[in-house]
């Protein structure tokens, strides 16, 4: 039977460590959205205030991508999503791409969250499917959204 003593002492361990992964997660959101915003790269897109804890970019001004950490209690998960409602239809984001924040501030192991260039090229890297299924539907005159479909059940 563990004591109260340990168990203050697990409880603030478990504390810290999720402390610390939230706050690689705000630091990762915050290089992506500077990054993003002061880019002097053409790539049309445009930073839109998420909700809750996600943050979403319209590419465009029509296709909105959702980054957000995994569900799970102490999550090193971050979610690339895409919605793919039209019209009016309430948002329906899927999942198309993933990376792993690790608590030493790394994206998939290797890039420094901290260097918001790198952060852009790893997350321009994640949604080039994106861009590359919307250049080959217009180039090749066919519809956009079943393109995006398709690319979609293959992410998944």
């Amino acid at each position: 039977m563990s004591t109260l003593s340990e168990l203050t002492t697990k409880a603030d361990y478990i504390a810290s460590k999720n402390s610390q992964m939230k706050s690689q997660w705000h630091t990762y959101q915050n290089s992506l959205i500077q990054a993003v915003t002061t880019s002097n790269k053409k790539i049309n897109h445009e930073f839109n205030c998420g909700e809750e804890q996600d943050i979403r970019f319209a590419l465009f001004n029509h296709f909105e991508i959702s980054i957000h950490q995994g569900d799970d209690f102490y999550s090193q998960d971050i979610i690339y999503s895409l919605n793919m409602a039209q019209g009016q239809e309430e948002a329906d984001f899927r999942a198309f791409a993933q990376a792993r924040l690790s608590e030493e501030g790394r994206l998939d192991d290797t890039v420094d969250i901290h260097d918001r260039n790198a952060v852009l090229e790893h997350y321009l890297n994640k949604i080039s499917a994106i861009y590359q299924c919307l250049f080959d539907s217009l180039h090749s005159n066919q519809p956009v959204h079943p393109q995006l479909e398709k690319l979609l059940r293959h992410a998944g």
